[in-house]
C-alpha cells in the first residue's frame, strides 16, 4: 500500500475496521473458484458454466438462462462485436432498459478486451453527447425506444454498423438476434486482471458525468469483499433494483463468483417486483429503503393482520441490502419485522464500484453509515490530509484494490480527488472509537 495522503501521515491514524461477518470464508467454502480476483470475468463465466453447466443463472420475464446458455449467448454477442469491428480497448455505449443484454452485453465485452459504457438516457442530450465524445464511444447497443436521442448523437457515430439494436429492428440499424455471426476464435490472450472493462459513470446531478475507469480486478475484489462482508451465499437468488445506469455490473456481480441465480427485470412497480418474489424465491435485495416500503402493500401479513387484496409470500426473502437514502434505526427495526429478514443499510460510490461500507449485519450502530467492508481502508481527513481526531468532521477518504484509478479523459478531477492511492469522496463524516462511519453532509 502507499504511504498516504498528506505527507504520508494518513496510515499511523488510519482507523480501519472490517465487519465480524457470519459467513466470512464464504467465498473460498463455496465456490468452486480459488481465487476469483485473479481471474477476468470471462474466465469468472467460462469456470462457473463448466462446473454448473445446467444450473439457473439468469432470470427474467421472457428468458431463463442456465450457465452454460449464459456462457453462449455472451460468445455469440462477444463475436458480433468482433464482426462489426469493436476491438481490444473500444468503449462500447449501452443506452439500453434494465433487460438481460445489459448482463450478456457486459459479459460480452469484458470477453474481448471491450469496455462497457451505460448512458444515462434521462441525462439532457448535450451531457449524452459529452460522455460519448470523453470516452471516444464509436459502438452503440441501443433500443429503438430511444431513437429520438440516438438521432442527436449520429454525427458522433461514423459507422452504422456499429449501431447494434437489442429487441427489434430500429430506425438506424438492424436487431442482434437477426445478424449472422461468424465463427471468429475469441481472444485467449492480452486481457487480464488489470484491463479496464467499464467505465462506471457518476450520476452527473452535479455537472457532467465522469467515467471511474474500472477493471476486471475492481469488480471481483468488489465482489469477493462484499460476499464475505455481507454473508451472500451461493444459494442466494439476488434481485438489483438500482438503475440500469448506476453500477450495472451490481446486478450480477457477487452471482457470477459464487455461481447462484440472479433476476433482471425492468420495472420500478413493487407489485410486480413481489410477484418475482414470491415466483422465484428471491432471497437478498438491493434497494432504496422507500421501495421496501411500498412493497409491504402487497406483501402477506406476519402478524395475523388482514391481508390485501393483491398479496404475495415475501418469505423467502433473507436480506433486505439498502443504499442510497439514509436509515434510522426505527426504520431498521420495522422493516426487520414487518419482512422477518435482515434489513442491511450500506454504502458505495462509483469510485469505490460498489459497497464500501455497511450497518451489519452483525454489529450495529444505530443511524450510523457504516463500517468498511473487508478490503476497503478509510480514513478521516482535514483539508491538508491530516487525520481528525475521532468524533471529529473530517472528509471521508477510500482505498483498496476495488478503487478506480480516475476518470477517462479528465486529468484535472483524476489529479484533485485520487491522491497516493486514496479516493477523496467530498464527503464530510464522524468515525467513532468502534470505527463506524456518519455521514454529516
Amino acid at each position: 500500500m502507499d504511504d498516504g495522503p498528506g505527507r504520508g501521515r494518513v496510515d499511523d491514524g488510519v482507523r480501519s475496521r472490517q465487519l465480524d461477518p457470519c459467513c466470512v470464508h464464504l467465498v473460498r467454502e463455496e465456490s468452486m473458484l480459488e481465487d476469483p480476483t485473479s481471474m477476468t470475468l470471462g474466465e469468472v463465466l467460462a469456470a462457473v458454466a463448466e462446473a454448473r453447466p445446467h444450473e439457473p443463472a439468469l432470470l427474467s420475464e421472457n428468458i431463463e438462462l442456465t450457465w452454460s446458455e449464459l456462457d453462449a449467448e455472451v460468445n455469440r454477442l462477444a463475436r458480433l462485436l468482433l464482426d462489426v469491428g469493436v476491438a481490444h480497448g473500444d468503449v462500447v455505449g449501452f443506452m439500453i432498459a434494465k433487460r438481460p443484454e445489459v448482463v450478456t452485453g457486459f459479459l460480452a465485452c469484458a470477453r474481448i478486451g471491450a469496455i462497457m459504457a451505460p448512458i444515462n438516457f434521462k441525462l439532457h442530450p448535450d451531457h449524452v453527447r459529452d460522455q460519448l465524445v470523453t470516452a471516444g464511444i464509436q459502438t452503440v447497443i441501443v433500443e429503438s425506444a430511444y431513437d429520438e436521442l440516438l438521432s442527436s448523437l449520429l454525427p458522433e457515430l461514423s459507422n452504422p454498423r456499429r449501431i447494434i439494436y437489442i429487441g427489434g429492428d430500429g430506425r438506424y440499424g438492424k436487431s442482434h438476434t437477426g445478424q449472422e455471426v461468424s465463427a471468429i476464435a475469441l481472444p485467449d490472450s492480452g486481457i487480464g486482471p488489470e484491463t479496464p472493462c467499464y467505465l462506471n459513470y457518476t450520476s452527473g446531478t452535479t455537472g457532467r458525468p465522469k467515467g471511474a475507469i474500472t477493471t476486471h480486478r475492481n469488480i471481483l475484489e468488489n465482489a469477493v469483499s462484499t460476499i464475505d462482508g455481507l454473508g451472500f451465499r451461493e444459494t442466494d437468488i439476488f434481485l438489483g433494483m438500482f438503475s440500469v445506469f448506476a453500477h450495472p455490473h451490481e446486478l450480477f456481480h457477487r452471482s457470477i463468483v459464487v455461481g447462484g441465480p440472479f433476476v433482471i427485470l425492468d420495472t420500478m412497480s413493487p407489485r410486480i417486483i413481489a410477484r418475482a418474489v414470491e415466483r422465484w424465491g428471491v432471497t437478498w435485495m438491493m434497494a432504496v429503503p422507500s421501495f421496501y416500503e411500498m412493497m409491504l402493500d402487497y406483501a402477506q401479513p406476519r402478524d395475523g393482520r388482514e391481508s390485501p387484496k393483491t398479496s404475495y409470500d415475501l418469505g423467502s426473502l433473507r436480506v433486505l441490502e439498502s443504499g442510497g437514502a439514509y436509515v434510522g434505526a426505527d426504520t431498521l427495526n420495522r422493516m426487520e419485522a414487518l419482512f422477518g429478514a435482515c434489513f442491511l443499510p450500506v454504502w458505495g460510490c462509483t469510485e469505490a464500484t460498489g459497497v464500501a461500507l455497511a450497518n451489519g449485519p452483525e454489529q450495529r450502530s444505530p443511524g450510523a453509515t457504516g463500517r468498511p467492508v473487508a478490503g476497503y481502508d478509510v480514513a478521516v481527513v482535514d483539508g491538508q490530509g491530516r487525520p481528525v481526531p475521532l468524533g471529529e468532521t473530517g472528509e471521508l477518504i477510500i482505498r483498496g484494490p476495488s478503487v478506480a484509478h480516475g476518470y477517462i479523459n479528465n486529468p484535472d478531477e483524476t489529479a484533485a480527488l485520487f491522491k497516493d492511492g486514496w479516493y477523496y469522496t467530498c464527503d464530510l463524516v464522524t468515525q467513532d472509537e468502534t470505527g463506524f462511519i456518519s455521514f454529516q453532509g
